[in-house]
């Protein structure tokens, strides 16, 4: 893979912090095949894990501890782009990511459990239901 200069400025002005730009895998390309080739249907690459904790739980750590995560490891700052006269998609690396995070209390319906539960699987229907974004 090789870029001409032009093509260098246009990921730079779409990718705030580019660090490096890596050609993507074919295990990879795979994968934007069929994770772009219908942008209306299930993301099939999108997988939710529900996990139960017990014991107190310090959101500010636990989101600080998937930040340092980003900060480590390249490959999960990657977003994926095509470029017009290339004739493969690119891994452009960030050097930061905003870790999309999103807290949401329900002690307020503690005291109905079924209540809790109920809208803990509307967000999660509700966060299943976006498609994610392979650029960012």
């Amino acid at each position: 893979m090789s870029l001409d200069q032009p093509q260098i400025e246009e990921l730079e002005a779409q990718v705030p912090d580019l660090t490096d730009v890596l050609p993507v895998t074919p295990l990879q390309e795979g994968l934007l095949f069929h994770a772009l080739f219908d942008e209306y249907d299930a993301d099939v690459y999108v997988e939710q894990i529900d996990l139960g904790l017990e014991g107190p739980l310090d959101a500010a750590v636990l989101r600080a501890a998937w930040e340092a995560l980003l900060a480590r490891h390249a490959s999960l700052r990657a977003g994926f782009r095509q470029l017009p006269r290339v004739d493969h998609p690119v891994q452009a690396i960030s050097g930061g990511v905003s870790l999309p995070w999103r807290e949401v209390d329900l002690s307020w319906s503690a005291e109905d459990e079924d209540t809790a539960n109920a809208e803990a699987e509307r967000l999660g229907v509700e966060e299943r239901g976006r498609r994610f974004d392979l650029a960012e």
